[in-house]
């Protein structure tokens, strides 16, 4: 998937320059506020609140094995910490990093928005800027756990 996505969205750059690109962005981004309201819908279903906390229990994609991470819960937030990503090691090896990043940039903050307009994603750490990690943290914006 990461290998496609990539090829896909360096054509359609390639193309169509910052307008193919935002494009990219935004199908993103659509593709994430509705993997966010799936979730949403299911966390309803089992008449649960939209926290931090039933997030990632009503996630709707398994995770491969080829991901590893540790999750830390707190009030109102979700801190992950990932230490290895198959979708930026695929990039990576591709020297894809460009293109990557406008999948990276832009799913979790749309999933977060999806899922609860006031659960927001702040992605502070990419392995496609070089770092060592990738790290997120996402919090109910206003402190109340809704």
């Amino acid at each position: 998937m990461a290998q496609l996505f990539a090829t896909i969205a360096k054509e359609v750059t390639d193309r169509f320059g910052a307008e193919g690109e935002e494009a990219i962005r935004q199908a993103v981004r659509t593709f994430g506020r509705r993997r966010g309201q799936n979730i949403a819908a299911n966390v309803e279903q089992a008449g649960l609140e939209k926290s931090a906390e039933n997030y990632l229990p009503f996630y709707d994609m398994e995770r491969s094995n080829l991901f590893k991470y540790e999750n830390k819960y707190g009030p109102a937030q979700l801190e992950q910490h990932f230490s290895e990503c198959i979708f930026a090691k695929a990039w990576m090896e591709m020297g894809m990093e460009k293109y990557g990043l406008l999948y990276c940039e832009e799913i979790d903050p749309a999933i977060a928005g999806g899922y609860n307009p006031k659960f927001k994603c702040h992605h502070d750490k990419y392995f496609l800027k070089g770092d060592d990690c990738c790290h997120f943290v996402f919090k109910i914006e206003d402190g109340e756990d809704k």
